[in-house]
């Protein structure tokens, strides 16, 4: 990997080869110690991913360590076991109930459990701002983490009520509250995003992911009422032959409705960028379309390659050992490379779509009026006195 584009503001200029390496000794270390390892390794890929990013000649700098993350860790799964010992008790006790109560039951228990991550990502987003520095100056993160989760909860119930027609209003409101509340320095964030420009863009994705499942519906409605009628007649005997009949074609459509939103989220990006100033400091980005979907396409034909590579040589070597149709064979062949594709899973995203993508996005950034930075100084602000608790319990957020 190159270490990025001369005279650029930024560029990131960390190579593969040794993030791969740590990447590894972090897998195998975290399944030694049964996942303990992994907030210690997760730092190690912070301080590389961090040290690596260079603006205007300077690395930023991670603070954190792997003993804050492990120590907020627990102090989450302490607070969360009681809602998880109330819903378990809950379930008991309505198991003989009517069903409406256990489906309320069950809407409530998963509404409280999108409410807290809420709460943890802007508690995880907090703590790692705090923990990062560029130029001897940490940036921050202010406001409510509950408030935070007030303001996304609501939006989230209105995207869905509004079948995601809201979605750009929610991104940013959310995205809003935190650079209200975010610093770096003695400077503040600003980001004043264009909710309907952002709509605009996002209609496609909508009018894709909606518009397919009613076409399926309206050219199959024949088909449908003759299973409903074989249903009540037959039971489930025979209907298998009429769904075989049924029109599905435009569910191919539906990977054009993942590029149409992998097109808004760049788009999305560029805008938010170019709306974000840091005190007197505005920014703009220049990504490029084809060169994100690249490195999507990449990542995929990496995961499908490796898959591959993996079931070719278990089916080997259970044929070798004369194991092909028995029990153990079929263990061999499939649970233990389906096993280490999803352990590796993580690793080939980070080295073959994230820090591209990182890259990418240092290469094309451009930076207006970046001497008004020289001037801020060290915020006396509070820093939280451990790690990101909650998200990592409930597995939020990447490295």
């Amino acid at each position: 990997m190159a270490d990025g584009l001369p005279g650029r503001p930024a560029r990131f200029a960390g190579r593969r080869g040794p993030l791969a390496g740590l990447l590894l000794r972090n897998l195998l270390f975290s399944i030694l110690t049964l996942g303990i390892y992994r907030f210690w390794g997760r730092t190690h890929v912070r301080r590389f991913v961090w040290r690596h990013t260079v603006l205007l000649d300077d690395a930023l700098e991670y603070l954190g360590t792997g003993g804050e993350l492990f120590i907020g860790f627990l102090i989450a799964v302490a607070a969360l076991l009681p809602l998880f010992a109330a819903f378990a008790v809950l379930q008991f006790l309505f198991a003989d109930g009517p069903q409406y109560a256990l489906i309320a039951l069950e809407i409530l228990y998963y509404l409280v459990l999108f409410f807290l991550i809420q709460i943890a990502i802007h508690r995880m987003r907090r703590y790692r701002l705090t923990r990062t520095a560029w130029r001897g100056v940490r940036f921050g993160l202010g406001g409510s983490s509950f408030a935070y989760a007030r303001i996304s909860f609501g939006y989230s119930l209105l995207t869905a009520a509004t079948l995601g027609l809201a979605y750009p209003w929610m991104r940013v409101a959310t995205l809003g509250y935190f650079a209200r509340h975010a610093h770096f320095g003695t400077a503040g964030l600003s980001l004043a995003p264009n909710a309907r420009w952002l709509f605009v863009r996002w209609l496609p994705v909508v009018g894709l992911s909606f518009g397919v499942p009613v076409l399926v519906i309206a050219l199959n409605l024949g088909e449908m009422e003759t299973v409903t009628g074989d249903l009540e007649v037959y039971g489930t005997a025979g209907v298998s032959d009429v769904l075989v009949s049924l029109t599905l074609w435009p569910l191919l459509l539906l990977p054009v409705g993942f590029l149409f939103w992998i097109r808004y989220r760049i788009s999305e990006f560029r805008h938010m960028v170019g709306c974000m100033g840091i005190g007197a400091t505005g920014f703009s980005s220049a990504i490029r379309n084809p060169f994100i979907f690249g490195r999507f396409a990449v990542f995929v034909l990496v995961m499908a390659a490796f898959g591959a590579l993996l079931g070719a040589i278990a089916v080997s070597m259970a044929t070798g050992f004369g194991m092909a149709g028995s029990a153990s064979g079929v263990v061999a062949a499939v649970l233990v490379p389906a096993l280490i594709w999803l352990l590796s899973a993580g690793i080939i995203r980070i080295l073959f779509l994230d820090i591209p993508l990182l890259k990418h996005v240092c290469e094309t950034l451009e930076i207006a009026n970046a001497e008004a930075l020289d001037e801020v100084v060290q915020s006396s602000s509070a820093i939280p006195g451990y790690g990101e608790g909650t998200a990592e319990a409930l597995d939020v957020g990447g490295f």
